[in-house]
């Protein structure tokens, strides 16, 4: 994901890794590194994060991969652990700034896993419990626990990582999810712990300017963003054509996140995958002097 075609994307752009990434180099220019949990769990750990708790109910097919995997380990001693390594070793010294964004994935997405039974029978998962709602939730409250000893540990190893809190979409969930980190250990603040959110639907964007007295500064995700604001599931083949985040509402919304970022005086970073496809955000980023870009592919 972090490899990107230079000669397109705006010279301006503090330009930025994402982990995990398709690609096997870095930007050599990159300031700063954007971790997606989610991301991570489906391309390194396999199962269901809470798969401890329900072993079970788990098919002989799932025990045996399973095992396989932990060997020896207990499943939350590998996911923790394997986590930490992947994040740890993927830090380059160039990296000003090093953003975990908790898990932001669906049930869709949570069901494909080893253990995928574990996960609730959703009509609409893309606007069903992801971000706030699942760490609030009784059924996932471990998986929540398990992602912050992730943090924890790595910053009990020196690393300044600044977490990223996904699907904030009222401000009961900010005040929430601030004091659910704080239960787990990590209250925003202390020791220099900086606290995020993403804008992945319209309303975490329309109330910027009040989120931002809970956060640290904001991410749009223009992929989640596109979606919600265009109510198109990017999965669904016969809506692909309708997906653009060079749509004008997305640009509205875009536009009016970074300013609410710049005038509370606080980061701006801009998450789009395959920015080289979208000439429209690519001017509107040009224009922007102050803005991280993460530029995927």
């Amino acid at each position: 994901m972090s490899d990107t075609a230079q000669g397109t994307i705006p010279t301006n752009a503090l330009l930025g890794d994402v982990l995990p990434s398709s690609q096997s180099s870095s930007i050599e220019s990159a300031t700063h590194l954007f971790v997606s949990l989610s991301d991570l769990v489906q391309e390194s750990i396999f199962y269901h994060p809470e798969i401890g708790l329900h072993l079970d109910t788990l098919s002989e097919v799932d025990k045996s991969s399973l095992q396989a995997l932990l060997g020896e380990q207990s499943s939350d001693e590998h996911f923790v652990s394997t986590l930490v390594s992947r994040i740890e070793s993927s830090i380059l010294p160039q990296h000003k700034q090093v953003r975990v964004c908790l898990s932001d994935a669906d049930s869709y997405a949570y069901k494909a896993l080893i253990g995928g039974n574990i996960e609730m029978q959703e009509v609409n998962p893309v606007i069903g419990v992801r971000g706030v709602s699942r760490f609030a939730s009784a059924e996932y409250t471990h998986s929540f626990e398990l992602e912050c000893k992730v943090i924890k540990q790595l910053r009990d190893k020196g690393i300044d990582v600044e977490i990223v809190v996904p699907f904030v979409r009222a401000l009961s969930d900010a005040a929430m999810v601030i004091d659910r980190l704080a239960v787990q250990g990590l209250p925003r603040g202390l020791g220099g712990l900086k606290v995020l959110y993403c804008c992945d639907v319209p309303s975490s964007v329309l109330l910027a300017d009040k989120l931002l007295q809970y956060f640290d500064g904001l991410v749009v995700n223009t992929g989640n963003l596109t979606q919600l604001t265009l109510g198109v599931d990017i999965h669904n083949e016969a809506l692909e054509s309708l997906f653009n985040p060079d749509h004008e509402a997305v640009l509205m919304l875009l536009s009016q996140a970074v300013k609410a970022a710049s005038h509370a005086n606080k980061p701006c970073v801009v998450y789009c995958q395959n920015l080289t496809d979208y000439p429209k955000i690519q001017e509107m980023l040009a224009e922007l002097d102050s803005v991280q870009v993460l530029a995927a592919v």
